[in-house]
């Protein structure tokens, strides 16, 4: 696979701090924590008679240090209760605006995730944003947010293009396609008010024993995944959306599904710095604005999720010099849940040094047990404020983010880049006058048939054989094979030409189609790797 340069490493990790390299500041006043060395180069001891250190005015994902400052200073002037609400992003399942605005207003809450049932259309959408972005007069954006990876994860899929899922990034060979496919995707979730997603994916599969990741993760190489996740990054900051990188210190090597049980990741920490942690590390030089911390619980952290265990944050700031908004993954999954009250599980992770509380069940009773928290000392009013403040600090910057259209039929361009072939003759198109369609799913089987057909291809009985697979798991015997999800054990199957998409939405289809027959280049190498798989098209 391709190796991406990571332009901006040496020149980001300078920008990581709030104050000079002096003495750190009490803890009844929260900075962002100082930088770490890079490491490309160690400084040598300054000589006695050299000037101080510079004070560095920006944090490396773009807010100024006095932009620090006045949110701090407004958090510790919000009444108690409007602090607590703050930290929360709560789900919502229904499209009401005006439900949903009450919610913010009744609890002060910094934002909502929209869940099955809020997205049914862009209108919908829109009119819900709106409404909540005026629930009341905070001064400062609520978070309007959502979980659109692409893939499996496409929760605004009736309301914007859905991409395939990351794993497709992974395989593209070009870049700028990845930025570009991201930009545009924000762009439209942006024109619509939503502000945050819950994207990309930093996580390192490690293949079919992956429970839960899997297509969800670019690829299996650490430095591969970095640079993917680098690209769609700038391209989600480009377009006007909040990235939420995660889920630290990643999922991808577990093989517990958090949402069903408690992942233990036996791996060593220094082992995860040079596997699992690449992505968030490279992503967090280059200015990742928000880290989710996954429910994964890591020995040397402790027993507990690495969302309850202040050792979590504290390598997350110290170690590799984060000065973004810490959120947790959701708090009604059953590796954090479980055996915990919703109040003990928030107010845990607050302590430990969450900054945004995603999901947490109930919100007007997580507001309370926050209250309570703080009243008889279980958690310092001065990390509320500091939680608080990130979460200002990150939607006032939200303010100067996007502008610009999204490209035309950005999905469908994007999921040919993806899409990866493997062919005797990479030359020639793969489908020329007739095709039939000989085994798939109803849904894409139906849509690859027209998307054919609207490309002057005959369908039917005769011609190129193509046979549609919902992952590589199954088999089939056909001139064309594809995998449309997991590409693992898709060359067990017989086929002149292998080609998986890593997704099987409309765009993903529609990209396949103008693949087979020529129209685009299929732009994929293969981002795992695949038992007895031939060289991709692009390698």
């Amino acid at each position: 696979m391709r190796r991406r340069a990571a332009a901006a490493l040496l020149a980001a990790a300078t920008m990581l701090t709030a104050c000079t390299a002096g003495d750190p500041a009490p803890s009844s006043t929260p900075t962002p924590p100082a930088p770490v060395p890079t490491a490309t180069a160690t400084s040598p001891e300054p000589a006695a008679s050299s000037s101080p250190t510079p004070t560095v005015e920006t944090l490396a994902w773009g807010p100024t240090v006095a932009d620090w400052d006045d949110a701090l200073a407004t958090a510790r002037d919000l009444p108690l209760r409007r602090a607590a609400g703050q930290v929360i992003v709560a789900d919502l399942y229904s499209s009401d605006p005006a439900a949903a605005a009450a919610l913010v207003r009744e609890h002060h809450l910094g934002g909502v995730i929209l869940m099955g049932g809020a997205a049914p259309s862009a209108e919908a959408v829109a009119a819900l944003a709106s409404r909540v972005q005026d629930a009341d007069d905070r001064g400062w954006p609520v978070w309007v947010s959502a979980d659109e990876e692409g893939g499996v994860v496409s929760r605004l899929a009736g309301a914007v293009p859905s991409l395939p899922a990351f794993m497709a990034a992974g395989a593209a060979t070009d870049d700028a396609a990845v930025t570009e496919a991201y930009r545009s995707s924000a762009a439209d979730m942006r024109a619509l008010g939503v502000n945050v997603d819950y994207a990309p994916v930093a996580d390192v599969t490690l293949g079919p024993a992956d429970p839960i990741i899997r297509t969800r993760s670019a690829g299996a190489d650490p430095d591969d995944v970095a640079a993917t996740v680098s690209a769609a990054v700038e391209g989600f900051v480009d377009g006007g959306v909040v990235p939420v990188i995660k889920h630290f210190p990643g999922h991808g090597s577990v093989t517990v599904d958090s949402h069903a049980g408690l992942p233990v990741q036996e791996r060593a920490v220094k082992r995860l710095a040079r596997t699992d942690m690449v992505p968030f590390a490279r992503a967090i030089e280059e200015g990742a604005p928000v880290v989710m911390l996954g429910h994964i619980a890591v020995p040397e952290w402790g027993d507990d999720p690495a969302t309850l265990e202040p050792e979590a944050y504290a390598y997350l700031r110290e170690e590799l010099g984060f000065t973004g908004v810490a959120i947790t993954d959701a708090l009604n999954m059953a590796a954090v849940a479980d055996g915990r009250s919703q109040g003990q599980v928030a107010v845990r992770a607050l302590r430990a040094g969450a900054d945004v509380l995603l999901m947490p069940g109930d919100a007007g009773g997580v507001v309370d047990a926050v209250v309570a928290a703080v009243r008889d000392g279980r958690l310092s009013r001065d990390r509320l404020d500091e939680a608080a403040a990130r979460s200002i600090l990150l939607m006032r910057w939200t303010d100067g983010l996007g502008g610009e259209a999204p490209s035309t039929a950005y999905g469908r361009v994007f999921a040919a880049a993806g899409t990866t072939v493997a062919a005797e003759d990479c030359s020639r198109p793969l489908v020329r006058r007739r095709a039939t369609v000989v085994a798939g799913p109803e849904g894409p089987a139906r849509a690859l048939e027209r998307a054919l057909a609207s490309r002057g291809i005959e369908v039917g009985d005769g011609g190129t054989s193509i046979a549609l697979l919902s992952s590589g798991a199954y088999r089939a015997t056909a001139d064309v094979v594809v995998s449309l999800g997991d590409p693992w054990g898709l060359f067990d199957s017989r086929a002149d030409a292998y080609a998986a998409t890593y997704g099987d939405s409309a765009a993903a289809i529609r990209g396949l189609a103008d693949v087979l027959v020529g129209d685009a280049e299929p732009g994929g190498d293969w981002p795992v790797e695949l038992a007895g798989a031939r060289p991709a098209c692009a390698a």
